[in-house]
């Protein structure tokens, strides 16, 4: 995956988005631009539409993947999971994000990363509550909006966020 490395040359005073990802400022003028910086330059050669959900759906599951890898190896560190914990839970943090199906209600202390695209009302899966960390590719500012809950960016310059056109 290539990274999309912004124009050197605008400001944060030029630009009207700038998120922060780890150390980096990425500022532009669009927010496809910041969602590029995050999940590939490839992301700004494409115009259709029905693809670009496409891309940010695919990539919405590879960023669910990683961060659940990540909270679930951090609970065992912590023993929040271990050889107690019983298989239907171990089933589910480890499935795959497009196959994760916690029941209608997640209560485990261990929260669950999964992608709002995957479930109803845009799927015949019901979606369900509790202990859930969503990623929402249905366009640039929720996907953007997502991936600052889970701390993952920091939205930190923004005039009116809206979807690009």
């Amino acid at each position: 995956m290539s990274t999309w490395t912004p124009d050197p040359t605008k400001t944060a005073p030029d630009t009207l988005f700038s998120i922060r990802i780890g150390s980096r400022v990425v500022n532009a003028d669009r927010n496809d631009e910041l969602l590029a910086a995050v999940i590939g330059e490839e992301y700004l050669d494409e115009d259709d539409r029905d693809l670009l959900f496409l891309m940010r759906l695919e990539q919405a599951i590879v960023i669910a993947t990683a961060v659940q890898e990540s909270i679930v190896a951090t609970a065992v560190q912590r023993e929040d999971l271990d050889s107690t914990t019983d298989e239907d839970t171990w089933s589910t943090l480890l499935a795959g994000r497009e196959s994760a199906d916690p029941g209608p209600r997640w209560d485990n202390p261990v929260p669950l990363v999964l992608v709002t695209s995957l479930f109803a009302p845009f799927t015949g899966r019901e979606r369900p509550t509790g202990n859930i960390a969503w990623i929402d590719p249905a366009d640039d500012v929720s996907m953007l909006e997502s991936l600052q809950k889970l701390g993952l960016i920091e939205v930190i310059e923004h005039e009116d966020l809206a979807v690009s056109q």
